[in-house]
């Protein structure tokens, strides 16, 4: 899986615009659903743990594009930065063991609850953002879990 860490986050798009940010929620919430679908495939052995490592790259792209809108904003989201490798961590050590329903519903509650935080993290940051623009812009998130 690709490094994920504090200090990973530069910008990944040039021309990126703030006015993009409900695009990238959209996006990062479809990475989220797409890996946990992904992680119900592998333990049923219908995908590899590459297709799984390729869905949390996506995430992390959208991820970091993300928090980077957000400090484009002076909102802080320094909060936010623990919360890809924590996951890569979780992945890695379940996408070790043999792929089965029972890893996986080992597993799944500690993913689901670090794809919580992420959401209860956009939508605290996504109030702030509203002060700055005009609420019929705002996106809301929404829950996948």
């Amino acid at each position: 899986m690709a490094p994920a860490g504090p200090g990973s986050y530069s910008p990944l798009r040039p021309g990126f615009h703030a006015a993009d940010v409900p695009r990238i929620v959209h996006s990062l919430i479809r990475d989220m659903k797409a890996l946990e679908a992904a992680l119900h495939r592998w333990s049923c052995a219908q995908a590899t743990p590459e297709d799984v490592s390729d869905c949390y790259v996506q995430f992390g792209v959208e991820f970091n594009a993300l928090v980077h809108a957000f400090e484009g904003y002076d909102i802080p989201a320094s909060d936010l930065h623990t919360i890809p490798a924590q996951l890569r961590s979780v992945l890695e050590d379940c996408l070790g063991e043999e792929a089965s329903s029972e890893v996986l519903d080992r597993y799944l509650p500690e993913i689901r609850r670090l794809l919580r935080e992420v959401l209860q993290n956009l939508r605290a940051k996504q109030s702030c953002m509203a002060e700055h623009r005009e609420p019929a812009t705002h996106s809301r998130v929404e829950s996948i879990v």
